[in-house]
């Protein structure tokens, strides 16, 4: 037992010198004070949860292994890999070589702080099988190898003094935290900067800061029109099958084959005859299967048998019309379908400007062979974003705010909800369902100029252009119910 008490201890010390030499002393002494490096309030995170790790490691050579320490060890092996994780998921989609501080051997600093934290909950692990059922007993009041006991603590003394230094001159004393951006070491008393920003804050959505509600289809909050004028009457209208039992949110229209789609609010698919009277072929998107689909928000036919479906969290679905196509088939795919409609990809749009937004409406540029999704006004107040993406590899392929121009102030304290999308070649409309107003938009150059009011009930969603007639739809009283403009 007393060889293995020697083994424990000489593993202890060496586990303690080497996390406080190595990752924290070198943080501290080589990046920090040679390279000017300054830790971020993360950085601080990880930097103490690996000082306490040290620090057991020495009560382990002085005191034994005790469960407490061991229970010590995954707590802050499981914290640190927690501060890590979240530091490092803010740059883990950045192309090659972006992110933070300077990198070892191709990895920034804080991937290696993960690593260290991994490593301390594997070790753990390897070290309960290898005590079997019992702990070690108490050692002698001086534990073995004291020599080694000397050096491990007077490095660990030697490396906490320099971060005590660096940490009360750089992010200053209690209350202050660390930064999100921290300049360059200085010992300067006018380039130090003690914050309080970074206290953590609480709410009820996991998602903390970047907490953007869902989007919601049944209640809109009315925005007022952009444009004046008289609103465009309804020139007929037309009650849509009653199969269709829950809310249509976007509509298209495929000229070769004269046939519609439509999506609605639980994830169905609905393919129609050219008269919009009888249901061809459904199909209910197993939104959990693989990529999480949310909602559906959008369609467009992208040929005469296949369109894309999107989810108001930017996933989408490739659709094929095909007679070889049964639920048996794609019933992974979908909860429910009829003959004729199946799934050939499924995948997700990746954006820049529109990533802490929901998209809204989809439509399908022709011309450009690209699908064009807007974002979901949200209580963030950010612009609306019309993003492009290749038919091709569904890969983004530009970006950007909406621009009113002379009304750009007016547009950004009365953000719609835009619930509808159609592209005619060099023309494109947008439905402002919050206001009941189609804007008028260049597609190439993206200006809008002008607006159509819409003699409309509250809260339309979607928008097709058939010919010289817009059409939209409204869910009153249970039914979907089609709206035609004529132009």
């Amino acid at each position: 037992m007393q060889a293995r008490d020697a083994i424990f201890n000489k593993l202890a010390s060496f586990a303690s010198v080497v996390i406080m030499a190595l990752p924290v002393g070198i943080a501290c002494f080589i990046f920090g004070f040679l390279m000017k490096d300054n830790p971020c309030a993360f950085c601080w995170q990880e930097r103490t949860a690996m000082i306490l790790v040290a620090l057991t490691a020495l009560y382990i050579v002085r005191f034994g292994l005790k469960p407490k320490y061991i229970g010590a060890l995954v707590w802050l092996g499981i914290y640190g890999a927690w501060m890590a994780s979240v530091h490092t998921s803010i740059n883990l989609g950045s192309d090659i070589g972006q992110g933070f501080s300077v990198k070892i051997m191709g990895a920034h600093t804080y991937t290696w702080a993960l690593l260290v934290f991994v490593v301390v909950l594997v070790v753990v692990a390897a070290l309960m099988m290898f005590l079997g059922n019992r702990f070690p007993g108490k050692p002698t009041q001086t534990p073995g190898n004291p020599a080694l006991v000397k050096v491990v603590a007077s490095v660990f003394l030697f490396v906490i003094s320099g971060n005590i230094v660096q940490a009360f001159t750089q992010t200053g004393p209690p209350p202050f935290v660390g930064q999100d951006s921290p300049g360059r070491v200085s010992f300067n008393p006018k380039f130090m900067s003690w914050e309080l920003d970074h206290w953590p804050t609480y709410g009820p959505d996991a998602r903390g800061a970047y907490a953007i509600s869902d989007p919601s289809y049944d209640q809109v909050n009315r925005t007022s029109p952009m444009f004046d004028g008289a609103a465009l009457p309804v020139s007929a209208q037309q009650a849509l099958p009653a199969a269709i039992s829950s809310r249509i949110t976007a509509i298209d229209y495929e000229p070769v084959s004269q046939r519609y789609a439509v999506v609605t609010s639980d994830m169905w698919v609905y393919i129609l005859d050219n008269s919009l009277s009888r249901i061809l072929t459904q199909a209910k998107i197993d939104g959990m299967y693989m990529i999480h689909i949310s909602p559906l928000a959008g369609v467009a036919f992208t040929s005469e048998n296949e369109l894309v479906v999107l989810g108001d969290n930017k996933a989408f679905a490739k659709l094929v019309l095909q007679p070889d196509q049964t639920w048996e088939v794609n019933y992974r795919r979908f909860n429910e379908s009829t003959d004729g409609i199946g799934e050939s990809e499924r995948g997700q749009f990746a954006t820049v400007r529109a990533k802490l937004s929901y998209a809204a409406a989809l439509a399908y540029d022709k011309d450009a062979e690209q699908l064009v999704t807007v974002t979901a006004a949200n209580e963030r107040g950010d612009n609306l974003v019309a993003s492009r993406f290749a038919l091709e590899d569904m890969t983004l392929s530009a970006e950007a705010n909406f621009n009113l121009g002379g009304k750009q102030d007016r547009w950004m304290a009365n953000l719609p909800m835009l619930t509808g999308y159609a592209i005619d070649g060099p023309h494109s409309f947008l439905l402002s369902g919050s206001a009941g107003e189609v804007l008028m938009m260049n597609t190439e150059t993206g200006a809008i100029d002008h607006g159509i009011r819409l003699a409309t009930p509250a809260n339309p969603q979607g928008l097709v252009k058939v010919g010289n007639n817009l059409m939209t739809v409204a869910f009153d009283n249970g039914v979907n119910t089609l709206y035609r403009f004529e132009l």
